[in-house]
């Protein structure tokens, strides 16, 4: 009896040992392993939501309004800068630059036989002079050639006045003529075009914006004024695209606007990126999810 109580003790000796050994062991190797975790990376992106657009672009609307005549392009053309692109119907602009020339022709005219009749006056007040001095005219006729004189001389000033105002006239009305016809204001591609003949082109009215393809950014709205500090041009871009699953393109921060504006109850300010490569399946208008990765 007494032999089997001290192999009870013994063994359970050694098990409590044992246990002891085991939580030993568990606790410093559970602090091994965090020692041998690799250091989490933060990550510090800042991300926003941005729109493809040309680098350089134009939107073009009629100065003036009126129904169109002629649609001189089509979508997907290649214009040239001054190239015209839509006429508006144009008979009674030109009736009004025709009568406008007409009314300067006979301004003109006008002007013309005041000169004439000025010279005239000019020289029957010399010859007056010359008989006066000779004692073979009266102090009246003399007069008479003076007034004559000056009579003519505001006739043709008068003349000459409304000759300016006429051919201000003139000029307006090929003003607003020239109006009725939209050109390129640049070199490009037409990539969008909303308007048929016949239709009413409405004056602020976008009715055609060319692109020039050859350059493009990612222009972002979306960059609060919690976040906008930590922004600095040349930082590193990775754009990414909503329509174009699994492209990716690196750019770069271009341009940050320094003057900020009220949009969906935020003060946002509005930054360019610049690709530093493309991709031929992108478009104008296409959505973009931007992170940037300031410098710290």
């Amino acid at each position: 009896m007494i032999a089997w109580l001290k192999n009870h003790r013994l063994i359970s000796l050694l098990l409590l040992f044992g246990l002891a050994g085991l939580v030993w062991w568990g606790w410093n190797g559970h602090k091994d392993d965090k020692k041998n975790l690799p250091p989490v990376k933060v990550d510090n992106r800042i991300l926003a939501e941005g729109i493809v657009y040309p680098a350089r672009y134009a939107q073009m609307v009629m100065p003036i309004d009126g129904m169109v005549g002629e649609i001189l392009v089509s979508e997907g053309d290649t214009v040239k800068q001054g190239q015209p692109l839509i006429r508006l119907v144009r008979q009674d602009y030109q009736a009004r630059l025709g009568s406008a020339g007409s009314d300067v022709a006979r301004a003109a005219a006008a002007v013309e036989q005041a000169r004439v009749n000025l010279a005239d006056a000019e020289r029957e007040f010399s010859r007056q002079q010359k008989l006066q001095q000779a004692g073979a005219t009266s102090r009246q006729q003399l007069d008479q050639a003076r007034t004559a004189v000056e009579r003519s001389r505001a006739v043709l000033s008068q003349a000459e006045a409304e000759l300016l105002t006429q051919q201000n006239k003139q000029a307006e009305a090929a003003g607003i003529l020239d109006k009725t016809e939209l050109r390129a204001p640049m070199s490009g591609t037409v990539a969008f075009l909303d308007v048929k003949v016949g239709e009413h082109a409405l004056l602020g009215t976008v009715l055609v914006r060319i692109a020039d393809e050859s350059a493009w950014v990612v222009r972002s709205d979306d960059l609060t004024e919690l976040v906008i500090a930590k922004v600095r041009v040349g930082d590193s871009v990775s754009l990414s695209f909503d329509g174009i699953p699994g492209l990716e393109i690196p750019g770069k921060v271009k341009t940050i606007r320094p003057y900020g504006e009220k949009k969906r109850g935020d003060i946002t300010y509005t930054v360019t990126i610049a690709p530093e490569r493309w991709d031929d399946r992108l478009r104008w208008m296409m959505t973009s999810q931007i992170a940037i990765v300031p410098k710290l």
